[in-house]
């Protein structure tokens, strides 16, 4: 067993699983008092700390898989010692003798849902050619509750920046909340026990204010990756790399006014600009701007929904140029405008369909823009939108309402056979993100994907 001093922390096996002992000695708070009420956050911040930090480490550790893994969070400890052994403790911190004990053992390792899933996207990303070759996360605990079983809940913003052994240099970056649970021993020592992803919310649908004569037109998944390629896809240089350097408006709160201006309210809107629109999604999705996982920042110059996945899309279409768009008498459903906010007819002050729902916007952008569907052979590049039908909650499958949209940002060329997108959005934030390593971390969160419909529309 681990021995813990003032202003240490150490790491020891206790039933086989992950225990973190941290400032429990010399005075210091408890963890649970002898009530068994009181939480300490910050020992909890420090065991969730230590925890995520071994996580990262999965991403490129080639000794742990889900067979085999002497440093799961299930058996990695610290050797105890005197007190100048211990400053010197962590993850990974166990005896070699102890982890060759695990090795040959014979038992299978024992893995959070979380930690599971990190090692089946990583393989995953391995197989498709854009192996992950940097992971690294930070972390806000939100909330911590000890419940009737002594457990502690805890609810807690992960934000973790990614590279990938490519061509393509830029970081990814993704924020989800995870639930975890605590469970502690008669010396006080509080172990991760589980680790779950959060649900994402879903999005509004109106299906009721789609026109008639609106034509929806699926892609099979493989071509919105870029892996249905018939020769034709190759690596491209995109040439629209936006330097924000070069486009300070979309540091500044003021970038979208709501004044509006003087067109018709059918009006086609312009191709968009594409470096800016880009831009615009890399910055408000940046860990820069997002440093924080536990605040999803949003642009205050526009409403912000439950869920703002076509919220945000809308937005970088109109810092690409599109013009905001409103008929002489408003009515939110009206399927020809464009607006976050608005006065309905009832006098209540509204975003347009179009603007925040997916399927909507979908329809407008076709009928109102240069946007068209994506040919059968071509990929998707920078400043293309793709919609799915998915039905994010666990267990469902796609139910003919598009759920989510997505921005390209930017694309990746695994093995140099072809080209496949990265992509940012809003709720939950990913920036840069792979779309094969969102499309696998949603199955992961029990969508099926078998049963999606993917969607693409492009100005090329």
């Amino acid at each position: 067993m681990g021995v813990s001093y003032e202003g240490e922390t150490s790491f020891v096996a206790w039933g086989g699983t992950l225990i973190l002992a941290a400032g429990l000695a010399l005075g210091s708070a408890p963890v649970v008092s002898a009530a068994g009420a009181e939480v300490d956050l910050d020992v909890v911040t420090k065991v969730v700390t230590a925890y995520q930090d071994l996580l990262d480490s999965h991403w490129t550790d080639s000794n742990c898989s889900l067979s085999s893994c002497v440093n799961a969070s299930s058996s990695v400890f610290a050797s105890s010692g005197d007190k100048k052994s211990q400053r010197g403790s962590s993850f990974g911190g166990s005896s070699k003798k102890g982890r060759d004990e695990r090795k040959n053992s014979g038992e299978n390792p024992k893995f959070t849902k979380a930690e599971a899933t990190i090692l089946r996207v990583r393989d995953a990303m391995k197989d498709f050619g854009l192996p992950i070759k940097t992971a690294k996360s930070t972390i806000s605990v939100k909330d911590a509750k000890m419940n009737a079983d002594g457990k502690v809940t805890v609810s807690v913003a992960v934000g973790t920046t990614k590279t990938y052994e490519s061509d393509n240099d830029e970081p990814s970056y993704m924020v989800d909340t995870h639930t975890l649970t605590l469970s502690p021993n008669p010396e006080n020592l509080f172990a991760v026990v589980e680790d779950t992803i959060d649900p994402e919310p879903q999005e509004e649908s109106h299906p009721e204010s789609i026109p008639s004569d609106a034509e929806f037109k699926s892609l099979s998944s493989d071509q919105i990756l870029g892996s249905e390629s018939t020769g034709t896809n190759r690596p491209v240089k995109n040439s629209v790399d936006a330097d924000f350097a070069l486009l300070p408006v979309h540091k500044d709160k003021e970038v979208a006014t709501m004044q509006q201006v003087s067109l018709p309210w059918d009006a086609q809107q312009k191709k968009p600009d594409v470096q800016k629109m880009v831009a615009y999604a890399l910055h408000w999705t940046s860990p820069k701007v997002n440093p924080n996982p536990d605040v999803d920042v949003m642009n205050p110059a526009y409403p912000i929904l439950e869920n703002n996945c076509t919220n945000f899309a809308s937005q970088a279409l109109r810092a690409g140029g599109w013009e905001f768009m409103e008929a002489p008498v408003n009515v939110a459903r009206d399927p020809n405008i464009w607006t976050p906010h608005m006065k309905d007819i009832d006098g209540q002050v509204k975003h347009s369909h179009t603007w925040g729902a997916a399927a909507n916007l979908y329809v407008y952008a076709k009928q109102h823009s240069p946007y068209r569907d994506l040919a059968q052979k071509e990929f998707a590049v920078k400043g293309d939108l793709i919609f799915v039908d998915w039905d994010s909650r666990e267990g469902k499958k796609a139910d003919g309402e598009l759920d989510h949209t997505m921005i390209v940002t930017g694309t990746d060329s695994p093995k140099n056979r072809f080209t496949t997108p990265r992509i940012s959005q809003k709720t939950s934030n990913r920036n840069n993100i792979t779309l094969y390593e969102s499309q696998k971390f949603a199955r992961e969160a029990g969508v099926n994907l078998e049963k999606a419909r993917w969607y693409a529309i492009t100005t090329r």
